[in-house]
């Protein structure tokens, strides 16, 4: 059995299994300590504000690329010619650039012409419209990298962002409060970016990309939008709460407050984020072998889950400690909140997230797309509903109603399809 076990963990060295794990857990801490600095420098009105407007962009970029870069990782990561890939690389980074510019005009049209919520928000949402841009290069980089297994490199360009926005998101704040932590996302993408292309440059070459073909286009097409689909509403539920407290309450301090509550089991769903991020290109290189998948599966949902577990608990119980040390007690007012999104968070990362990465490895995006329509109509409505009659707390009790829903629409097909053997290959 040690002998087992070892060779298990050797293997995962080998494949680059803990780049990937150090590097989640690295950005995240780093993440965690940009956050609580940002909330030490800037008064609790500004982080509403602010909290305000990057929720708007954050929801904008979910959209980034219309999906095209979870194309790009499906279609890629099987094994594939150079010449191939390339085409595969050219086609998406200019399908992605367009669709950044129908985006930006978005972010800035509410900018201008919302005026409902926060008003002292909408300035920087405008003055966030580039970022979609600048963001989809990472995004794109970055994916080339997980298509190629090239896990080393993509750990190193995850790291640097997040280390950037440390230093150019906290040196932004002193000096020029929430334009200049604006400015230093900026920064963090641009100079991320760099190196990313620097790593990427041996993976793909424009001057030498042959044109797709339009069976090739259309599918990829239609993966990314039915994917990117799924993906976007899967991470909205945290978002979109942020979003309607800013337009019901359009209260600074209150929207404050419920962002420091979602913050850490937003984040904690990196946990089944990593592992998915290390084993869809291995599903995929194996997705004709049943016995391997069937065994793969089970193995994934019991160490995210009892991962999930474990950290859950630790969250619920520990809740005042935890908002007091990392964000000051003067976000105590967050705790039951904290504690409601921690659930939501241990449900979503086991039934949810899981699960929908391998339906999607799976070729089911159409069935995970009709589940993320469902649940998301569910989540604006209850969000609306619970927010106008019970306040934030409200909003936190939606998402784990929508949670809940999403997590018996999804595990169980999930399950049905792996055991049954019904798996689409093409």
């Amino acid at each position: 059995m040690n002998n087992i076990l070892k060779s298990k963990i050797k293997d995962l060295f080998n494949t680059g299994f803990f780049y990937i794990l150090g590097s989640s857990f690295l950005n995240k801490i780093i993440a965690f300590i940009t956050n609580a600095v940002l909330t030490r420098i800037l008064t609790k009105e500004e982080m509403g504000i602010f909290s305000g407007a990057f929720n708007a962009y954050f929801i904008v970029y979910l959209f980034s690329g219309l999906g095209i870069t979870s194309g790009m990782l499906y279609f890629c990561a099987k094994d594939k010619e150079w010449a191939e890939k390339n085409s595969y690389y050219n086609f998406s980074f200019w399908f992605g650039m367009i669709s950044e510019v129908i985006l930006s005009a978005i972010l800035v049209f509410y900018g201008l012409y919302n005026k409902s919520g926060i008003l002292e928000s909408r300035k920087y949402m405008v003055g966030l419209a580039i970022l979609p841009f600048v963001s989809f290069f990472f995004d794109y980089y970055s994916i080339i990298l997980r298509a190629e297994k090239d896990n080393k490199h993509y750990s190193i360009i995850s790291n640097l962002n997040t280390v950037f926005y440390l230093i150019f998101g906290v040196l932004g704040a002193l000096f020029g409060r929430i334009w200049g932590t604006i400015i230093g996302r900026y920064l963090a993408f641009i100079v991320s970016d760099i190196i990313g292309h620097c790593f990427c440059k041996q993976y793909v070459n424009f001057h030498k990309s042959n044109k797709l073909g339009y069976e090739k286009t259309k599918d990829l097409v239609k993966y990314s939008l039915k994917a990117g689909l799924t993906s976007s509403l899967n991470v909205i539920l945290y978002r979109l709460d942020v979003t309607v407290i800013d337009l019901v309450l359009a209260d600074a301090s209150i929207l404050a407050a419920y962002k420091i509550g979602t913050t850490l089991p937003e984040n904690m769903n990196f946990i089944p984020q990593c592992f998915m991020i290390y084993f869809m290109p291995l599903f995929l290189q194996h997705i004709k072998e049943q016995e391997w998948i069937k065994k793969k599966t089970k193995e994934v949902y019991l160490v995210i889950g009892a991962v999930s577990i474990v950290l859950g608990l630790i969250m619920y119980l520990f809740a005042p400690i935890i908002i007091s040390i990392i964000w000051g007690k003067q976000y105590l007012d967050a705790v039951p909140c904290f504690r409601i999104l921690t659930i939501s968070f241990v449900l979503l990362s086991i039934f949810r997230i899981t699960s929908t990465n391998l339906l999607l490895t799976l070729k089911r995006a159409g069935y995970t797309t009709i589940v993320s329509i469902i649940t998301g109509i569910a989540n604006i409505v209850l969000d609306v509903i619970f927010t106008i009659k019970y306040g934030s707390i409200g909003a936190a009790y939606a998402t784990l109603i929508v949670t809940i829903l999403a997590s018996v629409m999804s595990f169980p097909y999930a399950i049905y399809i792996i055991y049954s053997g019904k798996q689409k290959y093409e």
